[in-house]
């Protein structure tokens, strides 16, 4: 079998086989989900008529706040352990929601966040229990010290192994169906790059025999029918081997964990109905291009003596499509990341005690903090828009309306004011009901400078303001972070943030003054200070200080109950490391997919360099005549391929481009209407990396074919020159 047809068929194969192996071990992880379920009530038993409450995990690894979702802890009342009060038992599960690699030792106190206190409690042991479930207990606590947790205590209705495994099941799935789309492209691109390439060098390499054979009467349809076969025989032979060391290695991947995979595999059938659709496809597809440069071989070619050409089309197509498909990725994520990294404009860190807060004297006592250049309170309120508009997906089953996000502060930031400006807008808000909005909701309402915000804030009470200026502002992490949003059981989603006075947002909340209590500050770091510690130390410095000028954030509650605050400062820019962390994760795993197909790919070069060396080989002969070394043939090869890859490099950096920015406009047309901003981003540092990943692959594949190929070519000729000499 020729190079290119092994090339060819397992270039196929891997392909076809990566799809089954990946949808196979999602329909694997969702097998097991009834027996895992059943396991889980087996060794984390719930007792009857115990109660459950859930609060926020304020947990810090290596002293970071937590960026990104808050951890839940779902505790439970327990009498069969022996717990002292203050002390519980918690799960892995709980800090496996976040991947921590490495939770607190036994012994450590952890911190719970409720609705109507902080709490620390000593942790006593751990379950060996791992997989996370929404709603399931993974964490118990005794009678007594429940009752000194002021929260709200539910009985826990016991649901059935049936019930829980839906939450077991695609925990792989979750993040392949992301990427499933793109695998099934990927792979059949992948495929028919490599498939035409080895159909055009087959032609080129027969170029001879096919003229010899419309000599004596083959016609053009014969010839379609020749390529035709050619291609589906690799394909059929890629197809066969694909699904069956799929099947292998998921046999293999699954009896190593057999803990996790109780139940053995399950191949998808779905995979590989897939796989089996697209080949034949993808045969046709490489045959009908491949058609041109066969129906070009003429009859009078039989008498050419002509070593065949060189063809690296078909090369030059794989790395170019697979290239741009990973640039096509990494544009798509960039831009849909760009709106949601904190604008630099948003003070320098936000600060939150929460749950309960403090009273407004508290707060003087913050007005000379070390390292702090302005500090000021911000007093936030989310307040339904007039009329009521209901959101889709309420929690606890009621009803949940638009809103905007009231932010009340006596300082209104340095923003980038798009319409207005901030001094006339400073004024305004401070001498009456006026407000400052986001271009972002401003945007997404059909608002502007002049326009009225008419808000519902309930009980009957309608307020009206006048939008006194538009700011260019991103800002749906750092008040996410910042635990700004969902307070006073209103939802977590909010059409944006509305600058006010405190009169204003007094004016538009209906609960007692008297019970209003400071929860936020935001503040601006002292630039020296900040050079010196750098944002991670400088916040945790100011952390500290806030925390021992309002004389600690513990206190005894009245009825002697373990609560207090909790002080969190989160820094604006440690925020947007975070959230270009996580985007980062999230896009690499999909454009890891193009990327691993491009190395697949990259094997195409096997046959583009012997197609390469058999056209040169009488070159190549009088090259050595001459006194030239293997090595410097080598390079000849290697040379070549490099060419071809750069230049699909440079013809792959546009074309991916103008997908991920094509691919970025539909996904934000799919999206909520938040008022994002059409962004482009092209992040050229992760570009020129898969570039030089490219080329890497490249010399992996062509510097040994290339030496391997001389050596052969030498002995050839060795052997041909003692047969002369003879």
């Amino acid at each position: 079998m020729k190079a290119r047809h092994v090339c060819a068929a397992l270039g196929i194969a891997i392909a076809a086989g990566s799809v089954v192996f990946m949808q196979s071990l999602v329909a694997t992880n969702d097998a097991q989900a009834v027996r895992v379920a059943e396991r889980l009530l087996e060794e984390m038993p719930v007792e009857p008529g115990a109660k459950v409450a859930r609060m926020q995990l304020d947990f810090r690894p290596d002293g970071h706040v937590l960026q990104g979702p808050p951890m839940i802890a779902a505790a439970a009342t327990c009498t069969g352990r022996r717990l002292k009060k203050g002390e519980c038992v918690v799960s892995r599960a709980l800090f496996a929601q976040r991947r921590v690699k490495r939770p607190p030792p036994v012994g450590d106190e952890i911190t719970l966040v409720g609705r109507r206190g902080a709490y620390r409690l000593k942790i006593a042991g751990y379950l060996d229990w791992s997989r996370p479930l929404r709603g399931y207990p993974n964490m118990f606590v005794s009678a007594e010290t429940a009752d000194g947790i002021g929260e709200e205590w539910r009985p826990f209705s016991a649901p059935s192994a049936e019930e829980l495994a839906s939450g077991f099941r695609s925990d792989v799935g979750r993040s392949m169906d992301r990427a499933k789309p793109l695998l099934l492209w990927a792979a059949a691109l992948t495929a028919l790059c490599l498939l035409l390439n080895s159909l055009i060098l087959s032609i080129e390499a027969r170029r001879r025999e096919i003229a010899v054979l419309r000599m004596v009467g083959l016609t053009r349809g014969g010839v379609a029918r020749l390529v035709l076969g050619e291609s589906a025989m690799l394909s059929l032979a890629g197809l066969a081997i694909g699904v069956a060391a799929a099947v292998a290695a998921l046999w293999l991947y699954v009896s190593a964990d057999a803990d996790t995979f109780p139940l053995g595999m399950a191949v998808s059938g779905r995979g590989v109905l897939a796989v089996a659709v697209l080949t034949p496809v993808v045969a046709v597809a490489g045959a009908l291009f491949a058609l041109r440069p066969a129906l070009s071989v003429k009859p009078l070619e039989a008498a050419s003596d002509h070593a065949p050409r060189k063809r690296p089309l078909g090369m030059f197509l794989a790395i170019a499509f697979g290239y741009g498909a990973f640039v096509a990725v990494e544009v798509w994520g960039a831009s849909l990341m760009k709106p949601f990294v904190p604008s630099k404009e948003w003070p320098d860190a936000i600060v939150s005690i929460l749950p309960g807060g403090v009273s407004a004297f508290d707060i003087h006592r913050l007005r000379s903090l070390p390292g702090v250049r302005r500090i000021a309170e911000l007093q936030p309120l989310q307040v339904n828009f007039d009329p009521l508009e209901e959101m889709s997906g309420g929690r606890g089953g009621g009803r949940q309306y638009r809103n905007a996000l009231l932010l009340a502060s006596d300082w209104l930031p340095d923003f980038r004011f798009v319409q207005g400006s901030r001094e006339t807008a400073s004024k305004a808000i401070s001498s009456g009901d006026a407000c400052v909005i986001t271009e972002m909701m401003g945007r997404a309402r059909g608002l502007k400078a002049g326009d009225k915000l008419k808000l519902d804030a309930g009980r009957g009470l309608k307020v009206e303001l006048d939008i006194v200026g538009v700011v260019d502002l991103n800002w749906h992490m750092v008040t996410s972070r910042g635990l700004v949003r969902g307070l006073n059981r209103m939802p977590t989603n909010t059409d944006g943030p509305v600058f006010v006075s405190f009169d204003t947002l007094a004016a538009c909340d209906p609960r007692p003054q008297e019970l209003v209590r400071m929860t936020h500050l935001w503040l601006d770091f002292d630039p020296a200070f900040l050079g010196r510690n750098g944002v991670f130390p400088a916040g945790r410095i100011v952390e500290r200080a806030i925390v021992d000028a309002l004389g600690g954030a513990w206190a005894e509650g009245d009825g002697g109950e373990i609560r207090g605050n909790t002080v969190r400062l989160h820094a604006r820019d440690e925020i947007a490391d975070g959230t270009l962390a996580h985007g980062t994760d999230l896009i690499g795993a999909m454009a890891r997919v193009p990327f691993i197909f491009l190395a697949v790919a990259s094997l195409g070069f096997v046959a583009m360099l012997v197609a390469s060396a058999d056209s040169r080989r009488r070159e190549f002969v009088v090259l050595r005549t001459v006194g030239a070394t293997k090595w410097q043939l080598a390079r000849v090869l290697v040379a070549e391929a490099l060419r071809v890859a750069m230049a699909a490099i440079a013809a792959g950096l546009p074309g991916g481009a103008a997908v991920g920015w094509l691919c970025t406009s539909g996904t934000r047309a799919a999206m909520s209407n938040w008022g994002l901003p059409p962004s482009f981003v092209m992040p050229f540092g992760l570009c020129v990396l898969g570039a030089v990943g490219t080329v890497a692959f490249t010399l992996l594949v062509a510097v040994p074919t290339a030496l391997n190929l001389i050596r052969l070519g030498s002995k050839s000729m060795s052997a041909s020159n003692r047969l002369r000499s003879i």
